[in-house]
């Protein structure tokens, strides 16, 4: 009995901790680098090379903040002291412009290239702020160069 409460708990410490980490995932033409955190909070960030729209993105999902439809919200992520600032239409940013692909890539290129051990996303009107784990980052976009690979 003891024994198999002992592989229970470290069972449901693998899959906490492995929930932690960046996921890379690709489906219907999209290939996603998603981080979650413990609050139940996700970046996901996307290269749709497949579709018919190749516009790369993400999606931030914080449950302290809703957006109201068409709201427009400034997000900060906090990589290595260095700030990333975002404007997102509601929970999502999409990269059109060639100004937005570049802050795209200069994001991801820090999240794979971070020293620390987390990045903090940051919604400075809002006054909230959550914390990502940056394990796995550099395994799931490599770089922005290669996950961005067939967007536009």
């Amino acid at each position: 009995m003891r024994l198999i409460l002992v592989f229970l708990i470290a069972l449901t410490t693998s899959a906490s901790a492995a929930s932690y980490r960046w996921t890379v995932a690709f489906a219907q033409g999209t290939s996603e680098a998603i981080i979650r955190n413990e609050h139940g909070s996700s970046v996901n960030i996307y290269c749709p090379s497949g579709q018919a729209d190749t516009s790369p993105g993400m999606f931030i999902e914080v449950k302290k903040v809703s957006a109201k439809a068409g709201e427009q919200i400034a997000v900060q992520f906090a990589v290595d002291g260095k700030s990333y600032a975002f404007d997102m239409g509601e929970i999502q940013f999409i990269a059109k412009s060639d100004a937005q692909k570049s802050a795209l890539s200069g994001l991801i290129d820090a999240l794979v290239g971070a020293k620390d051990k987390s990045f903090a996303v940051e919604f400075p009107k809002l006054g909230v702020t959550e914390r990502f784990s940056l394990l796995g980052a550099k395994k799931a976009m490599t770089s922005a160069k290669e996950f961005l690979d067939g967007c536009s």
